[in-house]
């Protein structure tokens, strides 16, 4: 920034303290938080109050100058890098304001897609967090609601978007949601009601419009507001919709309209924990939990699994669980949660895989996550005005206590699964720090034995992973602390080279330990007086062992690295180190890089937290190993050295003395006797990598050294053919560079007491926090000594490269393989030292050409410049100065020498691009490693914190990391480098390499070159256009060159700079689409991908950059205003920039016209440039005459690429050429009154839009003063309080006089008979061979096109319609299905005769084309049909009626009768509630035809009757329908099966199997009609079943089992297993048992009379999956669980073994999910059934005997109980297990029984027998032994 630009900045700085009084004033110091990780850096002193106020001004006056997409984007990111480092030290009245600022700037009408992602992202960052919302109030900040919903409708559901031509939006979807999200919680107290008002008329559920309308509910609605204002005006509303709709359904393809309701209840059930009464509600929650489960229930042989229900698991109903909890809910949640987990207990065991494993995971993940949030809430966010938790409904500790003993047993089922190894290792980690004492005893009782199994791994990985999460846990409470050392000696053989999986968890765990336990013997403190407790004695005498343990581990290390040098390397040999996450590696390397890194990890944790003795034993086995072993470098010597690096890191001083003079030594003797031949030996290698190693830790310790170690390097470069040596030697120059400039800190232990005192108890400090602002860190800043060192070495390498370079370039005295190293080392030299390095001529920035509009001065514009942050690094040194600037000089010398001499030396050419990037932009840091090392603290974080020990409690060391982090953050603040007349001098050579012959040295130096133009502002303005000059069509351009361009331009970041800038567009595209002069294959790929590209970054350009008076008044209250002349000089610059982006973008569109009209242009290229100006079309631009035409006569090109791009552009350019209707209002007040009753259905105040034959406007007059209400959803529910509808006629259509020239050009073409001709002709060829389809696009085209210019228009096409009509090409239908669709679309505002007209025209086609329809064909009119009257209202339509109803079951064929009835449904199905009178008409004819002969014509009267009775559902709040009643048609179905009573329910099942069910029956066609029905509805309904379908249901079961009828068996099978699985409505749940009792319950005294034993076995299961799917409905109603118990009991006593084998299955089952609460007086039952005497003389092969029934179905059910517990043992299994041990003898089919279920019994619980058995007394187990063990044959 040049002088007279500071000058400005400081007048304008001092005008804005004028203007607010003081600039930094005492209520924004006090309102600042503590700035608590800058403090304790050592350097960071400057005030974060002045950084942001050069911020905010420079943001206020980017907005005032209307400079957006400079200006303000470029401050905003600034914002965030703010955020960032000080956190939100922000003033409150700052905040508030910068906040409505944004705001403003996001509400604008005309939308501006990069000013609006900018602006919501910074709103998003200053309002999304709940930190921020504590700071402010509602009374402190209103936001209008409705601006930001005009802008979401726009986004989401604009018309726009139908020809798929607003680009740039789908971006912003995400952006707008998170503003919403944020802001909504400040919308004013009256949004609520108002919200309700605009939405709640949408809520009509077979519409689609609810779907919109529940959208919005769920995003917009707050749920902090006062409940009288906010959520208790709708709660109950949205709670009776998801109630009482088919959100609880399982198997619906259709998505539910009510998807969103469940986030916006968790929402306000999270928000306001304490005001809402839940326990109506509880029991639904968990069902619809139960069912989301999806779980298997019934036999496999039965209908249980046909259906599976939901794919995903819905979230949010299980985090309703959690916030609903408090008060008096607590306990009924507890209660059914307990009862949820014994539900699935066995379905989630590891034996046990399906569906339902991965939800069933998902359920534990998230309601333990959950429950862990609202704990820390309660616990730590105090003082949130909008979440504020009662005391009595806080979680009180017995309760977690509870919630983790019910859950503890779910996750460590979790453990086992091998899939959810991640989701346990998070649910231990919650359940342990929510309530370790449970927890922690539970996982050391079988910790040691699962450690130390052999035979099972898999309870050794479980157990190594539990330990690892509890670690901390352990440490603190009080009696598992003794425990932590036995069990780190127990881990350590689990260290094993065998299994690398199981060493690299063992190694995360070690490293875990030693990060938060002091590696320091404390057992002297036995000995000392006054220090003995019985609780630490243990404890104390345990850490002798360190020494020992830490000897074995550290020998287990090297033992790993030993072997990982055996191994087979050969798969790295071609493989860069650094890219060792390649997809080239091997599989089975991968473990090796594991195991690799947590050697790092654990190392480095043990050296860092260990005493001084531990410490000298480490370093002395470390320098055995590597003194006395050579070893490989690529794998063994790098984990080798990093353990070196650690231990000279930490323990910097002794480990040079220890190692350094012996390595410079070795490696100087080893260097004297190694020649220069190209192959060096292993033993040099090991050593010098071991020396490299060393470099770390504090530079002052390093300068005794630094004169050998300099002398050695130089004796090492001289090796320049071993390319392995040198290259670490080169790494070495770096990393003695870096260590001498690094500020580290010099203590780096978990405590801050020093290991050498004696007398301190360092057991006391295991895994306890600290107070951030209580840690006190001591920090190593170089000095002076350190920085001359640096210079030293810097002249000593950099300086000597860069003189032999250059002597080379003048000389030529060296060879290539010196080359090279000198390049390496001056890069090694600028990357190390980079952050201490001026940018090249920063005060010189270069002038931008005129063309870009930024000729005018820019001092008068906001600066753009970096934030002024200290990083601590401070050297002036005039070497330091001028080096980057010589060193480019240099690179720039050497480049041309190697471009003259040396071209073919690519890799010389490749290290010139690299150093010349590093030079021109390297400023120290690297971004992926700042990532990778972000990542990195945020994982261990996770699993070492626990907030509730305190929220601002952390390990000492975890702080350490994040400081060096924060060190990183604020390297990073610097995020551009002004670009200069240096920059744009040698950045040219990389532009020239980036067009070279060689495709390696293209690739690098685009890559460079993409870095440098990331971070060099203003760049793309030069070299964009100079890249663009070598895709002209000249010889002198090669082919590798205009590759190169190509790819330059492709690249995804310069993409991005040129696609969304106008006027560099203008430059690309036209030269692009004009590279036409190579055929090659990669070049024509290459100029696709660009394309691809450009269109995927190119947003919908604005050409207004105005701002709103409300924020610039907003942008005034931050900095004041600024003088005027800047103002307007701004101004200016803005309108001159919207001016020239106009000009050229409208040059851009003039310039690929003229490639389309050219006739060289190829075909190929002709799809381009076309692509290319349908992504430029948008809304506000200018269409040229000739575009139009262009693009019109493009209509009938022979390209179908071309035709179909042109039918969009000139599609869209009708759609906006269309006239504008003025809207009537109506006024629903004047609307007869409903009276009292609900609000919601058909209703006095809307009867006047019913369909009525009587009141049709059939004439002139009635139909132009007809009032058509074309949305179905209007007035289904409340009315608006604005009711809009377009009525208007356009009389003068067909007037030409009022055409523009756009209209006319249009019109002129499509009056050309020969332009219809072959218009025609195309679009009524094949699309696709076989599969014709209506396409949208083409629909949208022709009926705005009829729209605009009337009837005389289709005239045009009449002849051909006609024509197609009679002929039975599948593409001709689909031509005239789409025109005749397309035309009564676009008549909606035609004056009357031309409506009469079309009619008369196209009912006989259309009746004509249902009569010859054909399988190929009857698709395309039911789409026609349906989109003819889509959204229409169903008045206007009365001949298509009549015309459609005529044709009912015709019966010319039965192809034709399901035509029309697919015909019908679609109409009915777009008609909705309005058809009353028809529909009931319909259901006259349809109550006529049940009994239809065809199968095809049963299951569409079936879709009819759905379609029909769509509207007989529950809503909430609902009136009844006066549309056709589900009651009402059951009533007449049912007598039409009486015929079937006597044959199902009163006579023997034989005689009826074999007569009365054949397909000859009217009755049975009934019935398959019916399910048809039933079936079909199941997939699109809306409600849950109504009572009156379940008396039809007993049919449906009786007759499952008929063997005569596959067809109706399979129509049964499936209706029950959908029917089943229903979620029901409270009233449905009786009706439902009793259609089972009907079956069950229907035979005589006799035995002889009633339904078969397979139906009453197909009743039972039904039963059993009904009770399940109704759970919680169930077991809240006494007289249905009463009513079940009854029936199942009785059951048991049926003659039948197979119903008292279902049966009993049943009772387990559902005694399982404990529905039968009283299970002592089932079991006693039970019991005494089983102990029925048998008569005298009974043979034990009987089974006829009554008294044998009730014995064997107490005993059946007895072992079923047993067998529904597979995997745990209950506390009344035992005896029962020994009560039916006396029943193994006597009759053969109960011994059988017990004998199968004891088999069973041994066989799942073998496993876990050691545990279970502790669940038997003594004298239990001989009786199970004895019943278990085989009898020994030679006993």
């Amino acid at each position: 920034m040049g002088g007279e630009a500071e000058r400005l900045v400081k007048k304008l700085a001092s005008k804005m303290e004028y203007h607010t009084g003081q600039r930094y004033s005492d209520a924004m110091e006090k309102s600042l938080n503590h700035d608590k990780w800058n403090k304790l850096l050592p350097y960071a002193t400057d005030a974060p109050e002045h950084v942001f106020a050069d911020i905010k001004k420079n943001i206020s006056f980017s907005v005032q100058q209307k400079d957006l997409t400079r200006g303000l984007k470029f401050w905003s990111d600034q914002l965030s890098t703010f955020i960032k480092i000080y956190g939100y030290q922000i003033s409150n009245e700052d905040l508030v304001t910068l906040i409505k600022l944004y705001y403003s700037l996001i509400i604008k009408e005309d939308i501006n897609i990069p000013v609006v992602g900018c602006a919501g992202r910074a709103f998003a960052l200053l309002l999304g967090r709940q930190k921020v919302k504590k700071r402010i109030t509602r009374e402190e900040l209103v936001l209008d609601w409705r601006p930001l919903y005009n802008i979401c409708k726009e986004i989401y559901f604009g018309k726009d978007r139908v020809y798929n031509l607003k680009v740039g939006y789908s971006q912003l979807e995400g952006v707008i949601r998170n503003v919403v999200s944020s802001s909504r919680d400040y919308f004013s107290n009256e949004c609520t009601r108002e919200m309700l008002d605009e939405w709640e008329p949408l809520l009509c559920p077979p519409d689609t419009m609810c779907h919109r309308g529940t959208t919005y509910l769920s995003m917009f609605l707050p749920v902090t507001v006062q409940p009288d204002q906010g959520f208790g005006l709708w709660l109950d509303l949205v709670l009776g919709l998801v109630k009482t709709t088919a959100i609880a359904g399982r198997g619906h393809k259709k998505q539910s309209t009510f998807q969103s309701f469940p986030t916006l209840l968790c929402r306000v059930a999270k928000f306001n924990i304490g005001k809402i009464d839940w326990k109506p509600h509880i029991p639904w929650v968990f069902n619809m939990v139960l069912l989301d489960f999806n779980l298997p229930v019934g036999e496999s042989h039965t209908f249980a699994g046909l259906f599976n229900g939901r794919n995903k698991l819905c979230s949010t109903k299980i985090e309703i669980i959690v916030w609903m909890m408090g008060g008096d809910c607590t306990e009924i949640i507890m209660e059914h949660l307990e009862i949820l987990t014994k539900t699935y207990v066995s379905y989630i065991h590891p034996s046990n895989r399906g569906k339902w494993t991965m939800k069933l995971v998902g359920f534990v993940n998230c309601i333990c996550e959950t429950f862990l949030k609202r704990v820390e809430m309660e616990r730590l966010e105090q003082g949130y005005w909008f979440r504020q938790v009662p005391e009595s409904h806080r979680l009180s500790q017995e309760t977690i206590d509870r919630f983790v003993k019910l859950m503890l047993p779910s996750v460590k089922l979790v453990m086992f699964n091998v899939n959810s190894a991640n989701n346990f290792q998070h649910d231990y980690h919650c359940l342990v720090r929510l309530a370790p004492h449970i927890v922690l005893p539970d996982y050391l009782a079988h910790a040691f034995d699962s450690i130390e199994s052999v035979v099972e791994p898999q309870r050794v990985t479980t157990a190594l992973c539990s330990f690892a999460v509890s670690l901390r846990a352990l440490c603190l409470h009080e009696p598992s602390k003794q425990e932590v050392i036995p069990l780190l000696s127990t881990l350590l053989p689990t260290i094993s080279s065998n299994d690398l999986n199981k060493s690299w968890i063992a190694l995360l765990a070690f490293s875990f330990a030693f990060t938060m336990i002091p590696v320091v013997d404390c057992s002297h403190l036995l000995h000392q007086p006054g220090k003995k407790k019985k609780d630490l004695e243990r404890v104390w005498r345990s850490t002798a062992q360190f020494k020992d343990m830490v000897a074995v581990f550290v020998d287990k290390l090297m033992g790993l690295i030993e072997v990982s040098a055996m191994e087979d390397t050969g798969n790295l040999n071609s493989v860069n180190h650094k890219n060792r996450n390649s997809k080239n590696l091997k599989a089975s390397s991968i473990p090796d890089y594991l195991a690799e890194g947590s050697i790092y990890m654990s190392f480095d944790s043990l050296v860092r937290n260990s005493s001084d003795d531990i410490r000298d034993m480490i370093l002395d086995k470390v320098f055995r190993k590597v003194t006395t072993t050579t070893l490989e470098v690529k794998i063994a010597g790098k984990t080798m050295g990093d353990a070196l690096s650690n231990l000279s890191n930490i323990y910097t001083e002794k480990t040079l003395k220890k190692f350094l003079p012996h390595l410079l030594r070795e490696c100087s003797m080893l260097l004297d006797d190694e020649t220069d031949a190209g192959e060096t030996s292993s033993e040099l290698l090991w050593n010098i990598t071991m020396f490299r190693s060393i470099l770390r830790g504090r530079g002052d310790h390093f300068l005794p050294y630094l004169d050998d170690i300099q002398s050695l390097l130089e004796q090492a470069l001289k090796f320049h053919n071993s390319r392995q040596l040198i290259t670490i030697v080169v790494k070495a120059i770096s990393d003695l560079l870096h260590l001498l400039m690094k500020i580290k800190s010099s203590d780096c232990q978990s405590c801050q007491v020093p290991y050498t005192d004696k007398t301190f108890d360092f057991t006391s400090t295991w895994g306890i926090g600290m107070e951030i602002e209580d840690i006190d860190i001591n920090w190593y800043v170089p000095g002076e000594k350190e920085y001359a060192a640096m210079l030293k070495i810097i002249e000593r390498f950099g300086v000597s490269s860069m003189n032999k370079l250059k002597q080379f370039v003048t000389d030529k005295n060296m060879c290539k393989e010196e080359f090279h190293v000198q390049l390496k080392v001056l890069r090694a030299i600028t990357k190390t030292a980079g952050h201490i390095m001026p940018m090249l001529g920063q005060d010189s920035p270069v002038k931008l050409p005129k063309y870009t509009g930024h000729e005018v001065d820019e001092s008068v514009r906001v600066p753009i410049v970096n934030l002024d942050l200290k990083t601590g690094l401070n050297c002036d040194a005039e070497l330091l100065k001028t080096f980057r600037a010589k060193a480019a000089e240099t690179v720039k010398t050497v480049y041309d020498y190697q471009s003259q001499n040396m071209a073919d030396d690519v890799k010389s050419a490749e290290m010139i691009c690299l150093l010349m990037e590093d030079v021109l932009t390297y400023k120290g840091y690297d971004n992926n490693k700042m990532k990778k090392e972000h990542t990195k603290y945020k994982s261990v974080k996770q699993l070492l914190d626990d907030r509730l020990l305190g929220k601002k409690k952390q390990l000492r060391m975890v702080v350490i990391h994040r400081l060096l982090l924060q060190q990183q953050y604020r390297q990073h603040a610097q995020l551009f480098t002004p670009y200069t007349e240096e920059h744009h001098r040698y950045t040219q050579c990389l532009v020239d390499m980036s067009l070279s012959n060689y495709t390696a040295v293209r690739k690098t130096a685009q890559y460079c070159l993409k870095k440098c133009l990331s971070v060099m502002l203003n760049s793309r303005w030069f070299f964009i256009p100079q890249i663009t000059q070598y895709l002209e069509p000249n010889k002198d351009i090669s082919h590798e060159q205009l590759k190169g361009a190509i790819f330059c331009l492709s690249l995804p970041r310069i993409t991005g700079y040129f696609a969304p800038q106008p006027m560099l567009l203008c430059d690309v595209m036209p030269a692009v689409c004009k590279a036409q002069h190579s055929e090659k294959d990669s070049i024509i790929n290459s100029i696709e991908h660009l394309t691809d590209y450009v269109i995927e970054e190119y947003r919908t350009c604005s050409f207004n950059t105005e701002v709103s008076d409300e924020a610039i008044r907003y942008a005034e209250q931050i900095s004041g205003r600024m003088p005027e002349n800047l103002i307007q000089a701004g101004h200016d610059i803005a309108k001159l920039k919207d001016d020239l982006n106009r000009k050229s973008f409208n040059s851009c569109v003039e310039r690929l016209l003229e490639i389309l009209k050219s006739e060289q242009t190829t075909w190929r290229f002709l799809d381009l440039t076309v692509d290319i100006v349908r992504t430029l079309i948008q809304r506000d631009m200018i269409f040229s005459e000739d575009l139009v035409r262009t693009f019109v006569q493009f209509l009938t090109h022979d390209s179908i690429g071309l035709r179909m791009i042109s039918f969009r552009v000139v599609g869209y350019i009708i759609y906006l050429q269309r006239r504008n209707y003025q809207d009537t209002l109506l006024d629903p007040t004047t609307f007869p009154e409903d009276g009292p009753g609900a609000p919601v259905g058909e209703r006095p105040s809307n009867l006047w839009m019913q369909y009525r034959s009587e009141t049709l406007p059939v004439t002139e007059e009635a139909y132009n003063s007809c009032v058509f209400i074309d949305k179905p959803h209007m007035g289904y529910n409340r009315w608006a309080k604005q009711v809009k509808v377009c009525i208007e006629i356009d009389n003068g259509i067909d007037d030409t006089e009022r055409y523009s020239a756009l209209d006319k050009i249009i019109v002129s073409c499509f009056k050309d008979p020969a332009f219809i001709e072959r218009f025609v002709e195309l679009y009524s060829l094949e699309d696709n061979k076989g599969s014709e389809k209506v396409d949208i696009i083409r629909r949208h085209f022709y009926r705005d096109l009829f729209r605009n210019y009337g009837w005389s228009l289709f005239e045009l096409f009449k002849p051909k319609v006609e024509e197609f009509m009679e002929g039975k090409i599948e593409s001709q239908h689909r031509f005239a299905a789409e025109l005749l669709s397309s035309v009564t679309r676009g008549s909606k505002h035609w004056p009357f005769k031309d409506i009469e007209r079309m009619w008369e025209t196209i009912l006989p086609l259309i009746t004509k084309a249902m009569r010859q329809v054909s399988s190929e064909t009857i698709n395309m009119w039911v789409v026609c049909i349906s989109s003819i009257v889509e959204d229409r209202d169903p008045r206007r339509f009365s001949r298509l009626i009549s015309m459609a109803t005529e044709e009912f079951l015709s019966g010319r064929t039965i192809f034709h009768d399901t035509s029309n009835l697919f015909l019908l449904e679609t109409i009915v199905a777009q008609f909705e509630w309005k058809y009353a009178e028809g529909l009931h008409k319909l259901m006259e004819k349809i109550a006529g035809n049940l009994n239809n002969n065809y199968k095809n014509v049963r299951d569409k009267i079936g879709h009819m009757i759905d379609r029909c009775t769509a509207h007989d559902h529950m809503m909430f709040n609902c009136r009844p329908t006066i549309n056709p009643r589900k009651a009402d048609f059951m009533a007449k179905v049912m007598p039409m099966l009486t015929s079937l009573d006597e044959g199902l329910f009163g006579t023997e099942w034989v005689v009826v199997n074999k007569i009365s069910l054949n397909d000859d029956n009217d009755a049975i066609k009934v019935v398959k009609t019916i399910i048809s029905w039933l079936l079909y509805s199941r997939f699109v309904a809306h409600a849950h079943l109504v009572p009156a379908i379940f008396p039809f249901i007993s049919y449906i079961i009786a007759l499952e089992p008929s063997e005569v009828d596959p067809d109706l068996k399979h129509l049964c099978t499936q209706a029950l297993s959908l029917l089943s699985r229903e979620s029901l409505a409270e009233a449905s749940l009786e009706p439902a048992i009793n259609a089972v009792k009907k079956v069950v319950n229907s035979t005589s005294e006799d035995r002889t009379i009633g339904c078969t034993w397979k139906a009453k076995c197909t009743a039972l299961v039904y039963l059993q999956v009904v009770s399940f799917s109704n759970l919680y409905m169930i077991r809240s109603n006494p007289y249905l669980f009463g009513e079940i118990k009854t029936l199942l009991m009785d059951s048991l006593l049926s003659p039948h073994v197979e119903v008292r084998q279902v049966a009993g299955q049943t009772i387990g089952g559902l005694m399982k999910t404990d529905l039968f609460r009283d299970s002592g007086e089932i079991l006693e039952q039970l019991k005494t059934m089983a102990r029925t005497k048998l008569p005298k003389g009974t043979k034990s092969s009987q089974t006829d005997i009554k008294e044998i029934w009730i014995r064997h179905g107490g005993i059946k059910t007895l072992c079923a109980m047993v067998e529904c517990f597979p995997y745990s043992i209950p506390q009344w299994l035992p005896d029962i297990i020994v009560f039916l041990a006396k029943f193994t003898r006597g009759n053969v089919m109960i011994s059988n029984e017990v004998k199968k279920c004891m088999s069973n019994f041994k066989r799942t619980h073998l496993d876990s027998w050691e545990e279970h058995k502790n669940k038997f007394t003594e004298d239990q187990l001989v009786v199970l032994q004895d019943l278990l063990v085989s009898p020994n044959y030679y006993a």
